[in-house]
């Protein structure tokens, strides 16, 4: 049986796959046949992560934190060297902590933008330099909903998602002539910590009903990011996907 979203001999890096979509984006990952290199800052739970996929065996994860963003490439270099040239990212490292304007100060800026945006550059950016990526690979960023239509507390958030959509058509342009792919999937509200966490601060729930489909799971999450590494795809970039449940 042919299976078109198969990324068997891939060479998939994943970022925040400690939790969340970037650890269901691992596990999914590993039953399609891919070979992964997760990362992110906690080994233990990377340890886990590594223990819920398949062949568990033949995955890698890199302790870091890509905050630091100018030792990134010195990390792909890494990766590459001990691991093989890439076929495909998905950076699913990320943070939502809302913030009001008044409490959102440079600093608080500063840790959003690094983290969604800065990192994500780079990481085109390293992994595009030459013997790093593989011809035909495809970059996958996260983003969201709030970067057309955010909530209150959600202005920087919002703003960084949307720095990270408006990187992804020029990016495209340059990438295309080796046949490298980038895109964004952006989500409306899905089931991780930063969910749960938005529902123990008391956060309103009529949000959560402006999604007609309900919260979106993990898994089926992590399918849409699975279409964009695999071929079935070939023909997708520039592009950022919505997946919003009707949001």
């Amino acid at each position: 049986m042919i299976n078109p979203m198969g990324l068997s001999n891939k060479h998939i890096i994943i970022t925040g796959a400690s939790s969340g979509i970037g650890r269901a984006c691992a596990i999914q990952a590993s039953r399609l046949g891919a070979k992964v290199t997760i990362i992110a800052r906690s080994e233990d739970k990377l340890m886990e992560t590594i223990n819920l996929m398949e062949g568990s065996s033949k995955h890698t994860y890199y302790v870091f934190d890509l905050r630091h963003i100018e030792e990134i490439e010195f990390l792909i270099k890494k990766i590459v060297t001990e691991q093989g040239a890439v076929d495909g990212l998905c950076h699913a490292a990320g943070i939502a902590n809302p913030r009001t304007l008044k409490f959102s100060t440079p600093q608080y800026v500063n840790k959003m933008f690094n983290i969604h945006i800065f990192a994500f550059v780079e990481l085109v950016r390293a992994l595009s330099l030459k013997h790093n990526l593989n011809d035909s690979a495809s970059l996958v960023g996260i983003s969201s909903v709030a970067a057309e239509r955010g909530n209150t507390a959600q202005a920087i958030y919002g703003a960084a998602k949307g720095a990270m959509n408006s990187f992804i058509k020029p990016s495209a342009k340059e990438l295309a002539k080796r046949k490298i792919r980038i895109n964004n999937v952006a989500y409306g509200i899905v089931d991780t910590k930063m969910y749960q966490d938005f529902l123990e601060t008391g956060g309103d729930e009529d949000v959560v009903k402006q999604q007609y489909l309900g919260v979106i799971d993990t898994e089926t999450a992590a399918n849409a990011v699975m279409f964009l590494l695999s071929d079935a795809s070939k023909f997708t970039t520039g592009s950022i996907i919505p997946v919003y449940a009707g949001y």
